[in-house]
């Protein structure tokens, strides 16, 4: 009988999987019954396979295990002279990054973190969002505090220390360079919007607006339908470290379009920013000749009789909710800096440090972790299907676990799964990550994609499970969204796991 059912739920798993697109493909799963601690269905479940961004699982966990919930954020600005009776601070005003990535709009009136289920991070579609409000929330709010902390005119400089450690470089996801300062999610949002007509004007908005960086705009608009080819890669650095980038390039007739400039210098985006947040404060800054190149530090003056603003952040439950949301590669890659510098007090070696806490946590909960790879935060890894659902079996028993489910996309309903089975039964009732890598493919115009699928399900006869489906290599055509072809096929597969068990 128990035989049957098995044979019965693998049929009904692999069946949207029998389709010729995947014949050159590899599929691999695995269903885990978290009652009775029992393998429901495996395929190929033993295999390492590319989990793209369902790594922000392991991340996020580790995260919410290592620091905690709780753990909060803390930036600080801080004076490096004496404020005269006229409201002159005669010396520095050194804004210290933290590692905080979110100094920017999300943050709401009652604490919790907004996001939209297109992330700004992921442009180029008309679905992509930035989550409503000023950009420059946070840093408006220290420079009010520097105001009412009597400052009316710094007669020196406005500085970022970003020592914490140095940045990184880009993350391969989104391209966003990895920094211990983190404005706006070191992005600027530029919307494009097409004219009425082909070879009309385009227009264009920008947020936040800053002396960081000037846009020439020379879009056009093309006609309906057609591929937009929106350039923003001239981009010029003047000797001051200010940005002038000239946009080329048609956007198709049809909607708006929000467009990333990936930040080069995140603490000269930063320093620009709060010096134009000072400013709109009433608070006198004098314009730098040139914009902040590096980290600087003055850490002789980070007294606590020099402190003259401090931001709080959001727990860090809040940043893990919507890290898994929308799948954000650059907060997700952020997390092993902080468990080097904050538990290991790393100085170098971040990477080296983070993961040697995050492996000692998987070997303690009794995993194999020769059944996976971690080379960063966001999706550099290989695990396989049995790994992941032992790892979830032993999320579900940490009191930390409804935070991390709490973050999930579900199925058909929000995050980067919003879109994913909306006419399945099993729409609401599947809390995942989703995870999706891939390269052009120039044979054909097309895509190659990898795809993942990783979660917890109450199924339709109220069984508790965890699962992890993997597809590598699909192939698709010119034109056509193959993550997301290759995601309803996933997601078919957690709906036939929810309704046959």
């Amino acid at each position: 009988m128990i035989a049957a059912a098995t044979a019965a739920l693998a049929l009904a798993i692999n069946a949207p999987t029998q389709t010729p697109r995947l014949a050159h493909s590899t599929i691999a799963g695995e269903v885990y019954d978290l009652d009775t601690h029992r393998v429901l269905y495996a395929r190929n479940a033993n295999v390492l396979m590319v989990p793209a961004s369902t790594t922000k699982l392991l991340t996020e966990g580790t995260s919410l295990a290592l620091l905690g919930p709780e753990f909060r954020w803390t930036t600080p600005v801080y004076r490096t002279g004496t404020i005269d009776a006229q409201g002159v601070l005669h010396g520095d005003l050194v804004l210290v990054a933290s590692g905080d990535p979110n100094l920017s709009q999300r943050i709401q009136p009652d604490g919790t973190l907004a996001f939209e289920n297109e992330d700004h991070a992921y442009d180029g579609s008309p679905d992509t969002k930035a989550v409503p409000g000023d950009p420059l929330a946070v840093l408006r709010d220290l420079a009010a505090q520097v105001a009412k902390a009597g400052v009316k005119r710094v007669d020196g400089s406005i500085g970022v220390d970003a020592s914490l450690f140095p940045d990184q470089g880009t993350e391969s996801g989104t391209g966003v360079v990895v920094s211990s300062i983190v404005v706006n999610d070191n992005v600027v949002d530029v919307t494009i919007t097409p004219g009425a007509r082909a070879g009309d004007a385009a227009s264009i908005s920008v947020s936040p607006q800053t002396p960081y960086v000037t846009f020439v705009n020379h879009a056009t608009t093309g006609v309906a339908k057609s591929d937009a080819t929106i350039d923003m890669s001239a981009d010029v650095r003047e000797a001051s470290g200010r940005h002038t980038v000239t946009i080329t390039g048609s956007q198709p007739v049809g909607p708006s379009v929000l467009y990333a400039y990936r930040v080069p210098e995140p603490a000269a985006f930063a320093q620009a920013a709060f010096i134009q947040a000072l400013r709109d404060a009433g608070v006198d800054v004098a314009e730098p000749a040139r914009l902040q190149t590096g980290s600087r530090t003055a850490t002789a003056s980070y007294l606590p009789a020099n402190l003259v603003a401090q931001h709080l952040s959001p727990p860090l439950s809040e940043d893990a909710y919507i890290t898994l949301k929308v799948s954000d590669n650059l907060h997700a890659t952020l997390m092993p800096y902080m468990w080097a510098v904050y538990l290991a007090h790393a100085k170098s070696d971040y990477l080296t440090a983070g993961f040697k806490l995050e492996a000692r946590m998987l070997q303690n909960a009794g995993l194999d972790v020769n059944q996976a790879a971690q080379a960063d935060g966001e999706g550099g890894a290989f695990f396989t299907p049995d790994f992941m659902v032992h790892y979830l079996a032993w999320v579900r028993m940490q009191k930390w676990y409804a935070a991390l489910l709490r973050g999930l996309p579900i199925m058909g309903v929000d995050g980067t799964l919003a879109k994913i089975q909306l006419k399945s039964p099993a729409r609401g009732k599947v809390f995942a990550k989703t995870g999706t890598d891939g390269l052009t493919n120039y044979l054909n115009g097309g895509e190659i994609t990898e795809k993942g699928l990783a979660g917890f399900i109450t199924t339709r006869g109220g069984r508790h499970v965890a699962f992890a489906f993997y597809l590598s290599a699909m192939n698709g055509p010119h034109d056509e969204d193959t993550g997301h072809v290759a995601g309803e096929i996933l997601g078919a597969m957690a709906g036939a796991t929810y309704l046959n068990l």
